[in-house]
């Protein structure tokens, strides 16, 4: 099933005959390889499940996990134009190709657990030509299963939508990590990242079942000798928000510039800050109200009396 994936795929390329298909071991045998070059000329790269290549003469598994053979260690094998290789990296790698090889070696860093810093072993060709033209889907298959959500069901679709969760999640660990790298600063890794993501779902307040539009809620009038509440800065510099100016019959002091000795009232208010602020040819209260004041500078306090505009 896997290869006939690969072969309807394949069909929809214009010019087979030059080209090269990657992929990983789900979908990768040995007989996909040979009928790729024999009938459509095709050059294969990918890595392949032990049980999938044949019974080449490489090294066995348990040969090539022993402590005593060293990371880098490969052994490959050809016939055919088709190029089959093990090699040991964190665990043993089988890769089967009809387009790359093993020259030219080179050299990949790893960590080492012994020494505690990064040593660099040899890479063959084939592993370079596969992880640059993957685009990161195998590292993109190992974030999402790193902490994967444990959510077992007998429905299937149940397990897509964790999967989901979790891709979106490691998409947006790298793109916060681009950022961070951008801004020089350290970044967190990505357990704390989900667990961050984890607690905000938690303790987020829950919204109403049904969402309507972002209207503001109508002012209610404050009583005869009752006075308005001053919103906090987060709501009043809140820029997102409109804050557009609302007539209303009624009088009320203006919260920005009204001092003890000299009063100030208007009947325009801030339809997000419900304050009433003054608004007119002289003094415009209402953009001085909501401009927030710099890093730098402490806040203005509320009641000290500022002068009129020119």
């Amino acid at each position: 099933m896997s290869s006939k994936l690969v072969l309807v795929l394949a069909k929809t390329i214009q010019v087979l005959k030059n080209s090269t298909i990657y992929a990983d071991n789900y979908f990768t045998s040995i007989q996909l390889v040979e009928f790729l070059r024999d009938k459509y000329q095709c050059r294969y790269v990918g890595t392949a499940r032990p049980n999938r290549i044949g019974n080449p003469p490489l090294m066995s598994k348990k040969e090539m996990e022993k402590k005593s053979t060293p990371r880098g260690t490969l052994d490959y094998v050809s016939c055919n134009g088709v190029f089959a290789m093990c090699w040991k990296d964190n665990k043993q790698v089988t890769v089967l190709s009809s387009d790359a090889g093993v020259e030219p070696l080179s050299t990949a860093k790893r960590w080492n657990k012994d020494t505690r810093k990064k040593v660099e072993i040899q890479c063959p060709a084939v592993i370079k030509e596969y992880n640059g033209k993957m685009g990161g889907i195998d590292k993109s298959d190992m974030l999402t299963h790193l902490y994967k959500t444990p959510m077992k069901s007998r429905r299937w679709y149940i397990r897509l939508y964790g999967y989901i969760i979790d891709l979106c999640t490691s998409n947006a660990w790298v793109l916060y990590k681009r950022d961070a790298i951008a801004l020089l600063e350290k970044p967190m890794p990505l357990k704390d990242f989900q667990l961050k993501i984890s607690t905000f779902a938690r303790t987020y307040k829950n919204r109403p079942t049904r969402m309507l539009r972002n209207t503001p809620e109508p002012f209610v009038l404050p009583r005869k000798g009752q006075r308005t509440s001053r919103p906090s800065d987060n709501l009043r510099y809140d820029y997102s928000k409109f804050h557009c100016p609302e007539f209303v019959n009624q009088r009320m002091t203006c919260k920005f510039c009204s001092t003890k000795d000299d009063i100030h009232r208007s009947r325009w208010i801030s339809n997000v800050c419900k304050v009433a602020l003054c608004l007119t040819d002289s003094r415009n209260c209402f953009q001085d109200f909501h401009e927030a004041p710099l890093p730098h500078r402490p806040l203005r306090p509320h009641r000290t009396q500022r002068p009129l505009h020119q």
